[in-house]
Order: structure tokens, then sequence, then C-alpha cells
């Protein structure tokens, strides 16, 4: 018998004999029916714990039993599972609210015909949609066995494109001295070959670019990172991975320690602060969770914590004292949890903690999340004499059979929680159909408000200063975008960019920043003022393969040389996207433009790309800022950046500098430009007096 034509029925009517009569319509129509008939509520969520089901097909109204109440209890059980309303006159406001409410479609009495119609419709459509999850779950699997086979092989594998690292397994790390494969994908190949063969290697790189694949294995002496030699045998071969060609690399090795491997293998998956697990290894579970869900094999729920006010323990603090807090806040909700296999525990980022309950529903989990939050609100943490406290706010999210993707879930998660963080946060809040479709609604009513404003020009350019300390002739601003409301107020960025980046619109945003930035930069020139505008990039600006051509038109078209704009790239975006942000820093050199990378002074060791991008400012943290009279960890940040940034003829800039405190520690380090509230908060006008003295 065809599979196809088989339908897993619950039929939630009054009748039992209107329930076998329907049966009988689709079996006549060609479908094998195995239907079950209930006409209770609880009879109904019984069977849909039972088993898996096709299709529900119910009267607009069973005993007391309203349909929306159906489709409420199938939303909340987290199936994917079509409902029909069939019976009684067809009223269009009633289909219309059945229909919004949830229901598939909602078919008259009279309407046996297009009931037939409606339900081949809806079996072609949720076998399209389980072959979808089938072949994403399939494709998952596949790539994480090809990935886990590369990972555990004996030998040092890595792939490469165009000189740089995109991929390398745990062997290739271990021979090289490394321990972060995030590490490595900024470091070219060419810099782990020693000096006296690199020029043997250039020729063979060019070769491979060329699509030319040697045959033979070549020698060559490598360079760990500690600067010891030692003789590599290499192969070469072409490969592709995530979809890009690219050459793969295969280094003989001699010997293999097990012990080591282990090792290795259990700090690839360990948060090294706090001992909990990763993100990486994180999202690996919570990627095996969706999976399992999504084939009707296990639920899971995923909470989301993030401490509240945690900047006023780094400010109390400083930045070593709050990640002892934050390895004490691990320790706290360890304890809250106990230890299983059932649960995996993470430190997801920042000062986020992420934790995965497997074979769980929300409810079994919902008093462990007030049991967390109670534990932190009780809690008072002691650093070096110093005692803090803070509370924290917990979002909880489902992994259900129709959660599409671990971003899916992930995010459902932190929105949960966004909105535990209201009102001084405090809370656990539990994401809900409703939450999606109130989400939903809100970012359809963002896209067309950013929309309109693109079209009628209601963004506003505000500016802020950025002024030398050491008397550096010129005027510079940073270019600030704001949106206006329809009363007049101004809406700040962090409340309408995420929904930009989720309608897809930063192109033209950014766009729309350079085109008004050039425009106000000719007006202050007819003053006979030259300036140099600094432009946020975002990291789908950075990607865009016809950006640059476009500067070259806005350059020419506005009658500007490039070296009035300094566009800005954060660190985090420039290293995910190392390849893009390399072209992109290349293009602007040639337009004569500047580059920016801000938000620097995070990654470890800092400033590790100082020699794969041409880059004319370096912008710090302005966490490191705010708390370098306070942290010896920032200061030495500080002097690093600025040091290293000397000695590439970079320029540094210290940015939300609130106050003259750090003014004589970022004089000391020869910091070369500051900005921030101190000297002027964002304003309309370009009206900066840059005479005044600030050094």
């Amino acid at each position: 018998m065809d599979n196809d034509n088989i339908i897993h029925l619950i039929i939630f009517m009054d009748s039992s004999h209107d329930a076998e009569v329907l049966g009988n319509s689709l079996r006549n129509a060609g479908y094998a029916v195995r239907h079950k008939h209930v006409d209770k509520i609880d009879s109904f969520e019984k069977a849909l714990k039972d088993q898996t089901w096709d299709l529900v097909i119910t009267s607009p109204k069973v005993h007391d039993c309203e349909a929306t109440h159906i489709i409420e209890v199938v939303n909340k059980a987290g199936k994917d599972l079509p409902i029909i309303v069939f019976g009684s006159r067809y009223e269009r406001p009633v289909a219309l609210g059945l229909i919004s409410a949830g229901a598939v479609e909602y078919v008259g009495a009279d309407e046996q015909q297009y009931l037939l119609l409606v339900v081949d419709r809806q079996m072609s459509s949720l076998r399209e949609r389980r072959d979808y999850r089938d072949c994403r779950n399939s494709l998952g699997e596949s790539e994480k066995r090809n990935r886990t086979l590369l990972d555990s092989s004996r030998d040092p594998i890595s792939y490469i494109h165009e000189g740089m690292h995109i991929y390398c397994n745990l062997s290739y790390l271990e021979i090289f001295g490394y321990e972060d494969a995030e590490e490595m994908e900024s470091i070219p190949v060419m810099d782990m070959i020693a000096p006296e063969d690199q020029k043997i290697f250039k020729e063979l790189l060019r070769k491979l670019s060329k699509g030319e694949t040697p045959d033979q294995e070549f020698e060559f002496q490598a360079l760990r990172s500690n600067g010891e030699q030692f003789k590599a045998v290499m192969q070469f071969s072409p490969a592709s991975i995530e979809g890009e060609q690219c050459t793969q690399i295969v280094i003989r090795k001699q010997t293999d320690n097990a012990q080591l491997h282990k090792e290795l293998e259990q700090l690839r998956k360990q948060d090294l602060l706090t001992g909990l697990y990763n993100r990486q290894h994180f999202m690996e579970e919570l990627s095996n969770a969706v999976s399992k869900a999504s084939k009707g094999h296990a639920n899971s729920v995923i909470f989301y914590i993030e401490p509240d006010q945690f900047n006023h323990i780094k400010d109390t603090l400083g930045i070593a004292g709050s990640d002892m807090v934050l390895t004490d806040m691990a320790n706290l909700i360890r304890q809250q949890l106990g230890s299983t296999d059932e649960m995996v525990i993470a430190r997801f980022a920042g000062t986020v903690f992420t934790i995965i309950f497997k074979n769980k529903n929300i409810d079994e989990v919902q008093a462990v999340a007030e049991k967390i939050r109670t534990a932190f609100e009780q809690h008072l943490f002691e650093v070096e004499g110093k005692t803090v406290s803070t509370t924290c706010s917990i979002g909880v999210g489902p992994i259900i059979e129709t959660t599409m993707d671990a971003k899916k879930a992930l995010s459902h998660a932190e929105a949960a929680c966004s909105t535990a963080r209201k009102d001084n946060g405090n809370r656990v809040h539990i994401h809900t159909v409703a939450d999606e479709m109130a989400n939903l609604e809100q970012e359809k009513e963002w896209a067309k408000r950013l929309r309109l404003a693109l079209k009628k020009d209601h963004f506003l350019l505000h500016y802020q200063p950025i002024v030398s300390l050491h008397a550096e002739p010129g005027e510079r601003y940073e270019v600030l975008l704001r949106m206006q409301a329809s009363d007049g107020s101004v809406i700040m960025p962090n409340e309408f960019m995420d929904s930009a980046k989720n309608a897809d619109l930063m192109l033209e945003i950014d766009r729309w920043v350079m085109k008004n930035a050039a425009k106000a930069m000719l007006e202050k020139r007819r003053s006979g003022t030259e300036i140099r505008f600094f432009i946020k990039l975002s990291p789908e600006s950075v990607e865009d393969a016809t950006l640059l051509p476009w500067i070259s038109k806005l350059l020419k078209a506005a009658r500007l040389h490039g070296s009035s704009l300094v566009f800005e790239i954060t660190e985090k975006a420039a290293l995910h996207n190392i390849k893009a942000t390399k072209a992109l820093a290349d293009g602007l050199q040639q337009l004569s433009c500047l580059l920016a990378i801000t938000q620097a002074g995070n990654e470890t060791p800092p400033l590790k790309y100082l020699n794969h991008f041409n880059i004319n400012y370096i912008k710090i943290d302005g966490q490191h800022i705010q708390n370098i009279t306070q942290s010896e960890s920032s200061q030495e940040i500080v002097k690093t950046i600025a040091e290293l940034s000397r000695t590439k003829n970079i320029q540094t800039i210290a940015e939300h500098v609130q106050d003259p405190t750090c003014l004589a520690v970022l004089w000391q380090h020869g910091i070369n430009f500051i900005q921030g509230y101190y000297l002027q908060e964002p304003e309309e006008k370009l009206n900066y007096d840059f005479s005044g003295e600030h050094s």
C-alpha cells in the first residue's frame, strides 16, 4: 500500500456516526484512513500523547469545547498537525477567526467535495514539511559525521582558501601549538612556514590557485606558535567545505598521543573561565535536541539565563573581579541542578548562561527555573573583601516538533529572556505561540516603518566629535543613525536595528547613511571647513560585493576624496568573515578611503589580525576605557593595543570617554584620539569647537 495515502486522523465531534461517515468519505476518495473519534478534551489530549497523527478534523463546537481550544491544545503540544474545522453553515467572520487562531481551513457541512480537496492539499503540504525536516536533519547529521571524522583523524588536516585557513582539525591545531580553531582562521598558512621555505611554498600556492594539483608530497620547515621549527610532509588536494572551493592540506604524522588527544577534545568543549561547556559544544547539543524533537522522538527545553544589571558589578569590581563573579554564578547554577547526562549547562557568551533539559517538557522544568531565579536573588557574591548581589532573568523556550532549527530555538529563549528583563528583571518568562505571533506582528510593523523611513527620509544623522589628544589638526566626527517618530521624538538605533536586520534592510540603511553623510560633508565644506566622517558598516555590507563600486560612484558624484571617509567594522564582524573583510579593506585602500576596527580589545591575543587587513584606526572597546582607572587588566589591554598599533602606524581612538579621570592614563599610553560624552553628546549639527586643548 502507498504510505502517502495513509492518514492517521483524529475526529473531534459529538457524534460517532458522523465521524464514521466522514472517515468513509475519505476512504472512498482513495485514502487509507486510520481514524480515532473523541468527544472530550481530555480524551483528545491523551490521544495526542499516545501516537503521532497527521490531521485533526473538528466541529466548530463539541459540547462546551470550542474549536479554538483544540487549536490551543495542539499548539501547546508543539505538534505540526493541520486542523480543519468542519461543520455548520459557512460564515466568513467565523472562518476568519478560526484561521487566525491557527486552523488551516474552515469548511461548511454542505461542502464535502471541498473538504476532500482541502485534506488532499494539507496532506501534501505536511509530507513536504516532514520531508524537508528529514532532509535538513540528514544533511546536518552527514556534515556532523564528516566533521567528526576530520576532528578525530590522527593526521593534521586543514582547508585553505586564498592562503587563509577556513577549517582545521584538532591534530592540526596540536601540531602547530594552537588551542582555538577560530584563532587559526585569522592566520595565513604562509605564516606557518619557515622564512627559508616561504618562496617555494608561495609558488606552490600560486599553482594551486590556478587549479594545478600536484600529486607528490612536499617537505617544508614549519613553524609552531612558539617559533619552534619542525619538518612537515604535506599533501595537497582540491576540496570544498560548506560549498566553498578550497585546498585540503594533510600533514603526515608519525606518532599519536591518545591521552593528549582526549585532553584536547575535552578542552574543545569547555569554557575555560567557568568550567561549563562552551558555546560551540552547546550549539552542537542544541542541534541534536532539535533533530530528535523534529522526528517526534523527544521534546526538550532551553533556558537562557542573564544576570540583571551586571554592568554595576563590573563597575564595582572591574573586569577581573566580575570574571570571578561569573565563575561563582556558574557554580551556583550547577548547585541548583546537580549532575545528570540529561542536561547541558554552558556559558554561552559573555554573561549569558544556557541550559538544555533533554527529554523534558516545559511543565516539568518550570519549578527549576524559579529555583535558579530564587538562588540568584538570595546569594551574595564575595570577591576580595567586596560583596555584590544581583538577580537574574530567565527565558524558557520549547524544543518541539515544529522547531525549525537550533538558531530558532535559541532565539525564542533569548526573546523570552528579554521579556523577563523588562521592569528590572528578576523574572522567568516562558516563550509561547502568542509571543511568537506578537513578535511576528511587531517585526512586520517595524519593517513597514523602516521602509517608509527610507522612502520618506525619516532617518536622522547625529554627529559625535573625535578629538586629538596631541593637537593633531582637522575635524573628525562619527556619524550616528537615528529615526524620527511620527510625534517628532527621536528613536535610538537599539530599538530598530534588530528589526532592520530581520527585514534585510541593512544594506539600504547603510547606503542611506553614506549618501546623506556625503551631503552633510558637502554642506560643511561650503563654509571652508575640511572634515572627516567615521561611518559604521553592518556585517551585511561587509559581505556585499556591490558595496565598493557603489562607494566609488558616490565619491565621484559628490566630488569627495576617499580619505574624507573612514569606514568602521566591529572586531567581531571582521573576524567572523576574514575573507570579505580583507577584500573590503583592499578595495577601500584603492579608493583612498580609510578603515577603522571598532570594539577592539576583546580577542585573545589582542589585534592578531593586524597583519591581514589594511587598517588606519583602532577603536578600543568602551568597556576597557570605562574600567581603565580601576582595572589593571583593562590598562594592560589599552597599553598592548597602543604599542601594537604604533608598530603598524595605526592611530588609536578611545571611545565612550565619560569623564576626565581616564585622560592621564590614555595620554600616558599614547592614545591618539578620544570620543564620548565627556566631549559632547551626539548632536544634529556639526558645531564642536576643535580649537580647544584636550591634552
